[in-house]
């Protein structure tokens, strides 16, 4: 970058114009240039830092004009690529005077000599981690699966190749290519490598059928268990290659009626193996039985006793429900949902003792006793 030489001469010749209060001005105005020779392997341009304003973008060749105020100003081209180089350089302090234009020119020079590789990656599960470039099989640098990666070499004919690709790429044609390089010239050189797949995927779908089919099912891959819903598949995806076998297991109020499932994965290519398993489950209701029983002793009432009950919770008593009637001296045997409840008794006299709530908690299958007992008059 140069500032021009008659800069000088041509801020003491200007006559300053006024600001809006009559005053002189106390902008001035930057005009950067900038021009760029050679191998620029992004053409995305540079940042200009001005002091502590805004950064603005630069192209790789042209002007912008920003209006700064007049002082002097550190000025900073960022983004510029390491094999290029800079002049004056990539900082400098610059004087803007006011009411004026103030040129600065940066001329960024990337003329190399060297190879400029480039590599496309297509496929599945391409290679996280890039490849390795080797020169005469000599260790050179890395490169992006889709990337770009310039090689400053002297002229002469050197042999490039690409390594270090995982076992599921190869590069399509010749991996090493014996390349010539002039002086003062980058040589491109493209690499297309192909990924296969290196794993499979296994569906998994649960079709439940019965009464209270919701619940926790669980599928085990080999050991490992995962947890699957009923309707719709689920996919396991990265299951390594191989043989694999698949059990469920269902909610306690459930049967699985299918087997375990034995799969079969294959990898290594262009279109990923995925193999579909599914389970038939038949679903009973989440009952248990409660017994309540009704011990009168003296003069029974002539009439029988109304068994209540409702879910454990804020809510319990206003969502009653009946299980049915009791005999003064008799059982009811009724099944009910697996759960926490509050059971009372009506309509038993106020003489004959309380027949308040007691808190109790079934679970499936289980049968559980509550009794109660009255000394009736």
């Amino acid at each position: 970058m140069r500032i021009h030489p008659l800069l000088p001469l041509v801020v003491g010749l200007v006559v300053a114009g006024c600001d809006d209060t009559g005053g002189p001005p106390t902008d001035g105005r930057l005009v950067v240039s900038t021009s760029t020779e050679g191998e620029l392997l992004d053409q995305r341009g540079y940042l200009l830092a001005v002091g502590g304003l805004d950064t603005l973008v630069l192209d790789p060749s042209g002007t912008v004009e920003l209006a700064v105020p007049a002082g002097t100003h550190r000025l900073r081209l960022l983004d510029v690529a390491e094999h290029c180089s800079v002049d004056p350089g990539t900082s400098l302090d610059v004087d803007v005077a006011p009411g004026g234009a103030t040129p600065v020119d940066f001329v960024i020079d990337c003329r190399s000599t060297g190879v400029r590789v480039t590599t496309t990656t297509t496929g599945l599960d391409i290679d996280p981690d890039g490849y390795r470039i080797t020169v005469n099989a000599a260790e050179w640098g890395g490169v992006l699966t889709n990337g770009t990666a310039l090689l400053r070499l002297d002229p002469g004919e050197r042999i490039i190749a690409v390594t270090g690709l995982a076992p599921n790429c190869a590069i399509e044609g010749p991996d090493s290519r014996t390349v010539t390089i002039p002086d003062n010239e980058v040589v491109p050189l493209q690499f297309a490598a192909v990924c296969t797949a290196a794993s499979g995927v296994i569906s998994v779908v649960v079709a439940a059928a019965g009464i209270d089919t919701e619940g926790e099912y669980v599928a085990t891959l080999d050991e490992t268990p995962y947890p699957v819903q009923t309707g719709q598949p689920t996919h396991w995806a990265g299951v390594a290659p191989g043989y694999h076998v698949v059990t469920l297991t269902a909610p306690a109020n459930c049967s699985v009626q299918t087997d375990p499932q034995s799969v079969t994965l294959t990898a290594g290519g262009l279109v990923r193996d995925t193999v579909a398993v599914s389970f038939a489950v038949t679903c009973v209701a989440r009952l248990g039985t409660v017994r309540v029983t009704a011990s009168t002793t003296g003069t029974p009432p002539a009439h029988d006793y109304s068994v209540w009950a409702c879910e454990v919770g804020f809510y319990c008593r206003f969502y009653p429900f009946l299980l049915g009637t009791l005999e003064p001296n008799g059982a009811l045997l009724v099944q009910i949902q697996a759960g926490s409840y509050e059971l009372w008794l009506e309509d038993v006299p106020t003489a004959c003792g309380l027949a308040g709530p007691r808190t109790f908690s079934i679970a499936l299958r289980d049968t559980l006793d509550v009794l109660y007992s009255f000394a009736c008059p």
